[in-house]
């Protein structure tokens, strides 16, 4: 039987046939009798009498929804033993419209006045059939078989997409089944009956318990269609109910109780967006509503309000990680940001400290992670998201929410500030943001800093890269590095202008305080007094840095009180303490303010208000009175002579037409400096000197040999930073002086280990000198090749050091050499391999043996089949060290480079046996 087909019947008739029949029941009735007949050829035991109540008769209505129910179910019996179950477009249009009707008669007329008032515009049909006059009995009897039916259907998916366009109605009769409030039974039942009409209804005793477990079966139903109906759908649709004026109180009191709950789900709060904003959220449209609905969100509702906030924080910090919601960063931060200015601790306790918890619960541990990478990773993303990638930045929360973990955010930026960390720039952005905040700028400075012990701010943190290169924090670091912290905070500030001129005003009022309170303690012991030492130097060091800053400069230039008033606190502290003992100790900051100003003055590029330095001038000139040292008495004096000629330079020069006197003036002054006290001012004139000479300055170039003695004169001071200067010189006069310089360096390369053990340089400084010797090898280009051998002697020594950093540097210097001088390299190269094979064969540090399995790879690699002829029995030793490397050395990263120098060994042996032979025929010419 095609049940199909007879639903089509129940929902159209035919015309032409029934033209006079304009009553809705009295279709219904021709519709009904035609089905029935048509049922009973099929199934005479279709009907089942249950239905049918015994004190009064089934009405017309009650009869179709009773048979489009039963045609329904058949359907549904019918569609699970045939594996065809899919429906047509003509047949889902039919069953849409079944469920419509039995909705408009089966639902809507039966609901209470207020309970969806305006529910019956949703459902077109309704509107066309007029109302029937019956009793609440009859309504309720009818409301129930319908809702039940519904329901029953609504378990089976197929009939899903047709109910859930009538489930406003649906949830309506639901939430009146459910807690319509019920009419107390009468007393003396028998004696009032006599007195009442028989339309009037009467609650007895047995029908009000009957109804009460009814409700209690509703109330089931209604928790089980909530579950598995769609959430943005049922919250729509009791917003819907709850909205509609004149509503009863008990159906407002539970429309918002289950709207409450349905917001409580786990993903309540991006239903009720959906729903409200009919799945597509554009910011131009919908951004009221979604301001509206995150103050919603975040007013507190119900009884239990802990209850509430602690499913919709956890709802937020969920959205904020999710990936597969659109838009979800967005809609958190304006829920977040709602939810902070209704009441910001709950926000600050369930959403912030909740982020932040891996860089704040941490205990003293210094083997076990404590906090995994996942974790660290999660909550430097979710900061960004809250604090720094926000759409609007009016929904951004302040910056001061994130103070508590500034320092442990500091603490992760100074431990890899220098690698390649992936959260590094992230951290950078949270910490710059907290600087940004004027009220907390000067506080932290002092706290990353160490001159502030305080936990508002959070802990130092020890940290280390994980398996996956990303942050493990494994406990708390009690140490003060200050001369690291202070290069973590250059690092953030010296490219933002008003952060280093505010940190520049920090360490001047730091210093001048220390300097005032920096007196003798008899409880302080040994200990104490280096801590403080290094934080003074490490203030210092970064007041200098900062200094050479042009924007600190100019700030100074335009607003001097402050660094005035410092070194009148420091020359006032250092002719105090001169009276008492010669220490000299304090005045390496003095010179570096004085040249600080000197620097200013002889630098600026705005005219200056020279009355501001009229007391301070007169200041100056009564230290001069006062017992200080040579070298500082000249500096005063000459900072006191270019404030009284307002910067107008004494000396004059001669007019020379055929050099440029800017220039000459950058060359008289470089030499001025070489013979300044002050070590930076020296090495500062060795690199204008250098830069003259690479800018083929003429009045340079024509005095190449003083500069050469000057930088070979440089290069055995024991500064490093003069004697790198000294060595950069060189190298730029390498082109002019190629014999004299590569000699020079090369034995200067040679002879360092001597000064390395009398401690005079460090072994970076020579492995420095390598990759210079390298490049002074790649500015000759061709003429490399004639001192090629004195080069690859002096690397070839180095490989005997003792220190494993110096061979590894040589190793791959004498790579890079190769390189440059297009492998040719004659018969040193048999040298050469033995060297590298003793060093695969007998070299403890893995890093040694690598450089020297790179350099065997490229040596094959631009010999090729020279290989063969030149290495001849030598490569015998180097192909047994790299065979044995990679079958059986423990480090895989060495093994792996074992194998390729292998595979291009055996790829130069191909090449020679199996080489296509080359046809080629000679033609010699005979003169006449």
């Amino acid at each position: 039987m095609d049940y199909y087909e007879i639903l089509l019947h129940l929902t159209t008739i035919d015309k032409t046939e029934n033209e006079e029949i304009k009553d809705f029941d009295k279709r219904l009735q021709y519709i009904l009798q035609k089905v029935k007949r048509i049922l009973m050829e099929n199934n005479k035991k279709f009907l089942n009498n249950s239905i049918y109540d015994k004190d009064e008769s089934l009405d017309i209505r009650y009869q179709y929804i009773y048979i489009t129910v039963h045609i329904l179910q058949n359907i549904n019996t019918c569609d699970s033993t045939n594996n065809e179950s899919l429906f047509s477009v003509k047949q889902f249009h039919t069953l849409r419209i079944c469920i419509e009707l039995i909705t408009a008669m089966g639902i809507i007329p039966c609901l209470l006045p207020g309970v969806g008032v305006d529910i019956v515009k949703l459902c077109p049909r309704a509107l066309k059939i007029y109302n029937e006059k019956l009793t609440d009995l009859q309504k309720y009897k009818r409301l129930q078989f319908t809702v039940n039916s519904l329901i029953q259907l609504y378990n089976e998916i197929m009939f899903r997409p047709a109910i859930l366009a009538q489930v406003g109605p649906l949830l309506a009769a639901l939430l009146q089944l459910s807690y319509a409030p019920l009419m107390k039974p009468s007393k003396n039942t028998f004696n009032q009956s006599e007195n009442r009409s028989k339309d009037e209804f009467i609650m007895t005793e047995d029908l009000y318990n009957e109804l009460k477990k009814d409700q209690e079966h509703f109330i089931h139903l209604l928790h089980e269609f909530l579950n598995i109906c769609p959430l943005s759908t049922s919250m729509k649709e009791l917003m819907v109910i709850f909205g509609i004026k004149g509503a009863p109180k008990w159906l407002q009191r539970k429309t918002r109780h289950y709207l409450l709950q349905q917001l409580m789900q786990p993903n309540g709060i991006v239903s009720i967006i959906t729903a409200i904003c009919e799945d597509v959220l554009d910011f131009g449209e919908h951004w009221d509503k979604l301001n509206i609905i995150s103050r919603l969100i975040a007013t507190s509702h119900g009884n239990n309000s802990n209850e509430y906030y602690e499913s919709i924080c956890a709802q937020l910090l969920n959205l904020l990680t999710s990936t597969s919601i659109k838009h979800s960063t967005t809609i958190a931060n304006c829920c977040i940001t709602a939810l902070y200015e209704y009441n910001a601790n709950i926000c600050f306790e369930n959403i912030i400290t909740v982020i932040c918890s891996p860089l704040l619960e941490i205990s003293k541990n210094d083997q076990n992670v404590l906090k995994n990478e996942n974790e660290v990773e999660k909550c430097i993303e979710n900061l960004t998201k809250c604090f720094i990638t926000v759409e609007a930045k009016f929904k951004q929360l302040p910056c001061e929410l994130l103070k508590h973990v500034a320092v442990p955010l500091f603490s992760l930026y100074n431990n890899f500030r220098q690698s390649v960390c992936a959260e590094k720039i992230k951290i950078k952005q949270l910490i710059l943001l907290l600087l940004y905040e004027e009220s907390l700028r000067n506080n932290l400075f002092a706290v990353f800093l160490g001159h502030s012990i305080t936990n508002n701010y959070g802990n130092r943190l020890k940290s280390k890269f994980g398996p996956s290169g990303g942050i493990e924090i494994i406990g708390i670091d009690e140490t003060c590095k200050y001369e690291e912290f202070a290069d973590s905070l250059f690092d953030l500030t010296f490219s933002i202008e008003i952060l280093s001129n505010k940190l520049f005003s920090y360490l001047l009022k730091f210093l001048s305080n220390f300097i005032e309170l920096d007196q003798q303690n008899l409880l302080e012991t040994e200990d104490d007094i280096i801590d403080k030492i290094k934080k003074q130097l490490a203030a210092i060091k970064l007041l200098s840095s900062l200094a050479n800053i042009s924007a600190v400069q100019e700030a100074q230039v335009e607003n001097p009180t402050s660094l005035f008033c410092f070194i009148k606190s420091l020359f006032n502290q250092y002719i105090k303490k001169n009276k008492t003992s010669s220490d000299e100790s304090d005045c390496e900051i003095l010179y570096v303010s004085l040249m600080l100003i000197k620097i200013i003055l002889n630098e600026r590029k705005k005219p200056l208000n020279w009355t501001i330095f009229n007391d301070f001038v007169i200041f100056l000139k009564e230290c001069c009175i006062s017992n200080i040292s040579p070298q500082l008495l000249l500096l005063t004096q000459e900072l006191i002579k270019l404030i009284e000629t307002q910067g107008k330079s004494e000396y004059k020069h001669y007019e020379d037409l055929s050099v440029n006197c800017k220039s000459l003036n950058k060359f008289e002054q470089a030499l001025k400096d070489l013979i300044d006290p002050l070590l930076p001012v020296r090495a500062h004139g060795l690199i204008t000197l250098t830069k003259l000479i690479e800018n083929m300055d003429p009045y340079a170039i024509a005095r190449k040999a003083i500069l050469l003695e000057l930088f070979k004169e440089n290069l055995k001071h024991e500064d490093s930073f003069i004697y790198l200067a000294a060595i950069n010189g060189l190298c730029v006069l390498a082109t002019s002086y190629p014999q004299v310089i590569i000699k020079m360096l090369v034995q200067e390369y040679i002879n360092m280990p001597q000064r390395v053990s009398a401690k005079e340089i460090t072994v970076e400084t020579r492995t420095k000198l390598g990759e210079i010797l390298v490049k002074v090898t790649r500015t000759l280009g061709e003429m490399a090749s004639a001192y090629k051998n004195i080069l690859i002697n002096g690397f070839l020594c180095a490989t005997k050091d003792l220190d494993s950093l110096v061979r590894a540097s040589s190793l791959s210097c004498l790579g890079e050499l190769c390189k440059v001088l297009g492998f040719r390299l004659g018969d040193i190269v048999i040298e050469v391999i033995y060297c590298i094979s003793c060093i695969i064969k007998t070299d403890k540090n893995p890093e040694c043996r690598r450089a020297a399995v790179m350099v065997s790879t490229l040596l094959l690699r631009g010999l090729g089949k020279d290989t063969l002829t030149s290495l001849s029995k030598d490569l015998v030793d180097l192909y047994r060290g790299l065979k044995y490397l990679r079958d059986n050395d423990q480090d895989t990263v060495l093994r792996l480079h074992a194998q390729l120098a292998l595979e291009e060994l055996d790829y130069i042996m191909k090449d020679f046996l199996f080489s296509a032979p080359k046809l080629e025929k000679r033609i010699f010419l005979l003169g006449s």
